[in-house]
């Protein structure tokens, strides 16, 4: 009987174990679900500031050249009562181009954002030789009197063509310069190759290694926030530049290819990305296209 006993009550502790056990763990998932739910509705209301925060400064910076192309039409339609020169007339042509200009990139920057941040971009993804996107990028960039970028080429030999979206990559390199441009002249090599082996076999690698650029590891920590200012305060200003840093990764992400960048010791930037190697049958599709 005194066994029968001991036996009954070791399974009875061993119960009352097994339920502390099993109430302990719910109570610790409840916890961590709450500790989540919390975490997850801080991380909802930033994001809402930090968006309210980038549309107040982006109305006015679009009201700012939309004024300008307002004011110099009001001005150029009120000319031979203004006696104005030819000279003069032909100043605020210019002025309002400028402003157009401006007032378009503004807005295709909010557009490839939203676009980026949606998950909604339509990708045409192909094979193309990544070599001719880079080079016809960096041509029209070197064309462009707001970059003040030289470029210099390590390409690794002939590369595999990659599977993606053309325009989106073009759009990304586009951006990637453009962040890294400066008041003081840049200097990017831009190098590719081939992965070895193993699964970087998959994949072509692309760098541009920068110097004399004025980024720093702060600045490309807040510019990859996308919804929040670089600048907070009164006075604080929109910068497109810094905003394409978002839209180059996601960009790149989108294609399937890796992205990172980094600050170097030297006071210069280390960009970093990998685009697909496209299939067989898009390599195919491209052989046929290319002969």
């Amino acid at each position: 009987m005194t066994a029968v006993r001991a036996a009954r009550s070791r399974r009875h502790k061993n119960d009352l174990l097994s339920v502390y056990a099993e109430r302990l763990g719910d109570a610790i998932r409840r916890h961590h679900s709450g500790v989540a739910l919390r975490a997850a509705k801080v991380e909802t209301e930033l994001a809402y500031r930090a968006r309210g925060a980038f549309l107040a400064s982006m109305n006015h910076e679009l009201r700012t050249p939309l004024n300008a192309i307002t004011g110099f039409a009001g001005i150029l339609r009120q000319a031979e009562e203004m006696q104005i020169t030819p000279e003069q007339k032909n100043e605020y042509i210019d002025y309002i181009l400028q402003s157009a200009d401006l007032l378009l990139s503004h807005i295709n920057t909010i557009l490839e954002i939203a676009d980026a941040e949606s998950g909604g971009t339509k990708l045409s993804r192909r094979a193309v030789d990544i070599l001719d996107v880079l080079t016809q990028t960096m041509e029209t960039l070197e064309e462009d009197d707001a970059i003040d970028v030289t470029f210099t080429r390590d390409f690794g030999g002939e590369l595999p063509p990659v599977d993606v979206d053309p325009d989106k990559v073009a759009i990304a390199f586009r951006h990637l310069v453009e962040f890294l441009n400066s008041d003081e002249p840049v200097s990017i090599k831009v190098s590719t190759r081939r992965g070895l082996a193993g699964e970087s076999a998959n994949y072509v690698y692309i760098a541009f290694d920068a110097t004399g650029t004025e980024v720093d590891a702060k600045m490309i920590d807040e510019s990859l926030r996308v919804f929040e200012q670089v600048h907070e305060g009164l006075y604080r200003q929109f910068d497109p530049r810094r905003l394409g840093l978002p839209i180059a990764k996601s960009y790149i992400e989108l294609n399937k290819g890796k992205f990172s960048i980094k600050t170097k010791p030297d006071e210069g930037v280390l960009i970093r990305f990998s685009l697909p190697v496209a299939s067989e049958e898009h390599k195919r599709a491209f052989e046929r296209l290319a002969s």
